[in-house]
């Protein structure tokens, strides 16, 4: 079986960002979308952010916005985890500090961040996947009749 996915790796971090599906109780499956961060040094370490269809078009829209302009646009989400609600923030970035510019996907939870900057092209190309995967992950399982 082929799975839509891309990973873009950084020198010490990198993000997957793949199709996903979400089981509610009693209620069928729908479809998500994914983007694992992880640290390539220190330790096996990584952060799930998942996103819906739409919200995965929003980013869409978002990363283009961000790739015009310098500047940072987030998204937020909170869930309720084994220690309480546990609050998220993905952050989308195009930077300029002495010079030099660059563009960069980060996830922060709590007291853990995961930055993973790239070039142009691999963020306009993660946009574009984003862009993809909110048509293609957008379905409900339906029980055959």
């Amino acid at each position: 079986m082929r799975v839509p996915q891309i990973t873009l790796f950084a020198r010490q971090s990198g993000v997957e960002i793949a199709p996903y599906y979400k089981a509610h109780e009693g209620r069928p499956l729908e479809g998500r979308i994914a983007l694992r961060f992880f640290r390539l040094e220190g330790g096996a370490q990584s952060l799930r952010f998942i996103v819906e269809p739409a919200e995965a078009f929003d980013l869409y829209c978002r990363m283009r916005r961000v790739y015009t302009a310098v500047g940072k646009e987030s998204l937020n989400h909170s869930f309720t985890g084994s220690d309480g609600e546990v609050q998220s923030r993905l952050t989308l970035e195009h930077y300029s500090h002495g010079g030099k510019s660059g563009f960069a996907l980060s996830l922060h939870r709590g007291d853990e961040q995961i930055n993973v900057p790239m070039p142009a092209e691999r963020f306009l190309y993660a946009a574009e996947f984003l862009r993809h995967l909110s048509l293609s992950e957008a379905w409900v399982e339906v029980p055959e009749r």
